[in-house]
């Protein structure tokens, strides 16, 4: 599986992600196409030559482009920025408090700059489509702090990869992986196809990554994992911005998270913090001048404020239960790995990231999908409080993306579009 490098670490050979379970069944067909067959369902990868991530293709495809739902279904009628995300966008906040004016792109116009702009930042060419549609995906599916303009901010640090991730501790279903400040998206990657690989080996795959550039949505990566017929669940901390109900000091980080359950036709899939508000939210106020919701952030002094230049952290959401769930994710990104957690998290190469992949085969080995996908059918059947249909989480962002796609365009603001035409031509410097 591995060859050992003379530093005792064991660096990880690159392969295909272990097949989808049950191939003739619907979800394993939708997914066959983006992955190489591997022997039978349940074995482990085959080994490979050692390479870096840029010598071969990446062992996670792009984001399938979302497709609408039937013609008559009622529903066919939505992590946190490191420090130095927070100074730039603050410092073009308070540069223009103005509420950004936003430009209609043709959405292969922003796909072709993201790609120039990784071709700027010599990001092999294999690579670039799974990073460019990462952030493209988070951008249709309006979490726009993931989008675009997180791809922008990122992308001045492209250069500052080292080597390829690589596992440096393992043992049966955990594994961690130092990424020596790969990219992010090329990183959650490896680290899932890692997730994968332990759950065809063992029944269930438990991924610490750290050392590792930012992403965007981390619902691309418990979906990838919902994809080959997994459980999957996706989690990363983040610095201390995170206050609980009635504190004034923040300890814990954002702390997002991801589940998908794989179904009959997309994953059920939701992605969202710990908080009342990502601090995200607080980013585009100020960008924008606008308030912020009422309750979710508080100043120095532990007071609620919907004035954005005066908050500096986010409230955590449900009193002492969601503080209770903040501090579960805490250690299964912190401790659980040996990572930083809540004031000892310094920056982004300490900040913790874990990648679940949980295997039904010991209890229900080919009814997971069918049992969710009638799950759903049940929401959908319930009304709510006016009688209409109610949307699992996950489906708001997913029919936004549909008639994003359908429409050809998407609106993005100026100053982002500026800049991402900047970072095409080779300036990573401009903000």
């Amino acid at each position: 599986m591995a060859g050992r490098r003379d530093d005792g670490c064991r660096h990880l050979r690159r392969g295909p992600c272990p097949p989808p379970r049950r191939a003739g069944s619907r979800l394993s067909r939708a997914t066959a196409g983006g992955t190489a067959a591997a022997g039978a369902a349940g074995t482990a990868v085959a080994p490979l030559p050692r390479r870096h991530l840029s010598q071969r293709r990446s062992p996670i495809r792009a984001p399938r482009p979302c497709r609408a739902p039937p013609e008559g279904d009622p529903r066919a009628a939505t992590p946190l920025p490191d420090s130095r995300f927070h100074l730039a966008v603050a410092g073009a906040a308070r540069a223009d408090s103005r509420r950004a004016v936003a430009v209609r792109v043709a959405i292969e116009e922003l796909r072709a700059l993201m790609a120039a702009v990784c071709h700027a930042a010599r990001v092999p060419e294999q690579e670039t489509a799974l990073v460019v549609e990462h952030y493209l995906v988070g951008e249709l599916r309006g979490k726009t702090s993931h989008g675009v303009a997180k791809f922008c901010f990122e992308s001045r640090f492209f250069h500052e990869r080292q080597s390829p991730p690589e596992v440096v501790r393992e043992r049966g279903v955990f594994a961690v992986i130092d990424a020596h400040r790969e990219i992010g998206p090329l990183s959650a990657a490896f680290a899932v196809r890692i997730a994968l690989d332990r759950a065809a080996r063992y029944g269930a795959g438990f991924v610490g990554l750290i050392n590792t550039q930012r992403y965007g949505i981390l619902a691309t990566w418990s979906e990838e994992i919902a994809r080959h017929g997994l459980l999957g669940i996706a989690a990363n901390t983040s610095r201390a911005e995170a206050a609980v109900a009635g504190g004034r000091t923040p300890v814990l980080g954002v702390n997002p998270l991801a589940f998908a359950l794989p179904t009959l036709d997309e994953p059920l899939s939701a992605d969202l913090s710990t908080t009342l508000a990502p601090m995200g939210v607080l980013w585009e106020s100020r960008r924008a001048g606008q308030p912020l919701p009422a309750g979710c952030f508080v100043d120095a002094d532990g007071r609620p404020t919907e004035d954005p230049d005066r908050a500096v952290s986010a409230v955590v959401f449900g009193e002492h239960r969601g503080f209770a769930i903040s501090l579960l994710l805490q250690a299964l990104t912190g401790s659980l790995f040996g990572f930083p957690m809540g004031s000892d998290v310094a920056d982004t190469w300490t900040t913790g990231y874990t990648f679940i992949a949980l295997d039904p085969a010991f209890a229900n080995p080919d009814g997971l999908a069918a049992a969710n996908s009638r799950l759903v059918e049940q929401l959908h059947a319930a009304r709510d409080a006016d009688g209409g249909t109610l949307r699992v989480p996950g489906e708001n962002g997913r029919a936004r993306a549909v008639d994003t796609l359908a429409a050809g365009t998407v609106e993005v603001p100026e100053q982002v579009l500026r800049r991402l035409r900047a970072r095409a031509d080779g300036d990573f410097t401009s903000d």
